[in-house]
This record gives C-alpha cells, structure tokens and sequence, in this order.
C-alpha cells in the first residue's frame, strides 16, 4: 500500500510538472532530521533552480545552528545565491521576473533563483542612489 501511495505522489508531481527537494542534517544523537521539503510547479526547467536555491538557503541555516549534513548535500553549502538587483524603486515579483526572463534578461537560473527568492518572502524594494536612478533612466 505504501509503495503504491508513493508511486501515486510521483505520478503526480510529473503529470503536474513539479519539482521538490528535500533537505536531511544529521541530529547530535546521528538521527537523520527533515529540514526542509520544497515544491515549486511551472516550468521544470527553471524550477530545478528554484529548488536548488531553496536547499542552499537551508543547508546554510542548518550548519549555522551547527547540524551537520550529509556528504551528498554539502555541494549546497557552496552554491552562490546572490540573485541579480531590481530595477530601481521595485522589488522582484513573479511578473517581472517573468517579464525580465522572456525578454533574456535573466538566465534559467537566475530566474529560478528569483521565483524561490520571491515565494520565500525575501524580495525588497531595490533602493537605488541618485546617480544609479539616472543611469538607469537611459
């Protein structure tokens, strides 16, 4: 039954076009601990970086309180999630980094970077100086 159950999840998620990950540290007591369990829908191809972003913010947030991961999860911890700047006065929303990738201003996955960043609650108006306002006005 459980198989079954399982093999109906996955079904799903590939007929839905989800990708998920999740996150396990290693407890004081060597008890495997869910830290984090992700799911972004839309475009496979960007959402692979959504959920890498996604883990790399986690795996960062579990070795800092000092849990330890799994050898096959440290590439995480050297992922670089710096994501590009808003144009000055907005803050990234899902339509314009739409927008700003269907016009290749945004790679795959800078764009699936910005989709995490952004379901995460993380975006921020982009407060530009004076100086960098007009260069961006040309």
């Amino acid at each position: 039954m459980n198989l079954q159950f399982l093999a109906t999840i996955a079904t799903v998620c590939l007929l839905s076009a989800c990708t998920a990950g999740k996150l396990y540290y290693t407890d004081d007591s060597g008890h495997l601990v869910l830290a984090c369990d992700v799911e972004f829908v839309g475009l496979p191809s960007v959402d692979k970086f959504a959920v890498e972003y996604a883990l790399s913010l986690c795996a960062k947030s579990v070795v800092r309180k000092g849990h330890k991961l799994g050898n096959e999860q440290k590439y995480l911890l050297k992922i670089d999630t710096s994501i590009p700047a808003a144009p000055c006065g907005k803050f990234w929303d899902h339509e314009l980094a739409k927008n700003e990738y269907q016009d290749g201003q945004l790679s795959k996955r800078e764009y699936g970077y910005l989709v995490a960043h952004i379901d995460l609650g993380l975006a921020v108006v982009e407060q530009c100086s004076p100086d960098m306002q007009i260069n961006q006005d040309k």
